[in-house]
């Protein structure tokens, strides 16, 4: 489960990465024989990875309710007949 979430996050990250060097290049900003649209996306594939493991590692803290593993109780029907 966690090398599945750093390889899809790194691949997130990587096409959105080649996204944002075709706008550069597309608008005008960067020139096409520029090392900036080989450099931008593969810093978008090495960010997502960092990312991805980072996101991997945390861990949800349980909430008061579900402390020591038991689900919280439903609550209470409604009293009176069901119209």
């Amino acid at each position: 489960m966690r090398t599945a979430r750093i390889i899809g996050t790194a691949l997130l990250t990587f096409f959105f990465a080649v996204f944002v060097a075709l706008d550069l290049l597309v608008f005008g900003v960067v020139p096409l024989d520029s090392a900036v649209l080989t450099i931008v996306p593969a810093v978008g594939l090495v960010l997502g990875a960092v990312l991805g493991a980072i996101i991997g590692r945390r861990r949800v803290q349980p909430s008061s309710a579900t402390e020591h593993g038991t689900p919280a109780p439903w609550p209470a029907p409604p009293a009176g007949p069901v119209t």
